[in-house]
């Protein structure tokens, strides 16, 4: 009776995820990178960065957060994006799928080619990460993530 049972609730496992979209590999990533220079000094906020403001304020002690560029990337599966960054630097980004409405990203940051950042990060899809990078003029750049199956 019971391995009747668990054929049963096999088969429906597999008839009920035969049925779900899967994440293909040529499905398209919409990637949103923000570039920003936080600094501690006068209180100051780029408008542009209004939208993710409280998420600033609440993860880091800078008090002055300027946006520095905004790219936007299209990207597939295990597509690399490049973004230049101040100081001779190179962003590197890579969707990596991960199945259920999650987005995998491998990020690196090189200089001259050397590698001097590298992390990876999952997203929940339509969200957004910021995280911490290199020191700049006396504060830091910070780097914007959102991602979107398309």
């Amino acid at each position: 009776m019971r391995l009747t049972r668990l054929n049963y609730i096999l088969t429906a496992v597999a008839f009920i995820s035969f049925f779900l979209p899967p994440v293909s590999a040529e499905a398209q990533v919409l990637t949103d990178i923000k570039v920003i220079h936080a600094t501690i000094g006068p209180e100051q906020f780029d408008s542009r960065l209004k939208p993710i403001l409280h998420e600033l304020k609440s993860v880091f002690k800078y008090t002055s957060y300027k946006l520095l560029k905004e790219q936007r990337f299209d990207l597939n599966f295990n597509q690399e994006g490049r973004v230049s960054l101040p100081g001779n630097r190179t962003l590197l980004i890579l969707p990596s799928a991960t199945g259920g409405n999650r987005i995998g990203y491998h990020i690196t940051i090189q200089k001259s080619n050397h590698l001097i950042f590298q992390t990876q990060v999952l997203l929940k899809n339509n969200s957004s990460i910021t995280i911490g990078g290199p020191e700049l003029d006396s504060g830091a750049l910070l780097i914007n993530i959102s991602g979107a199956l398309k």
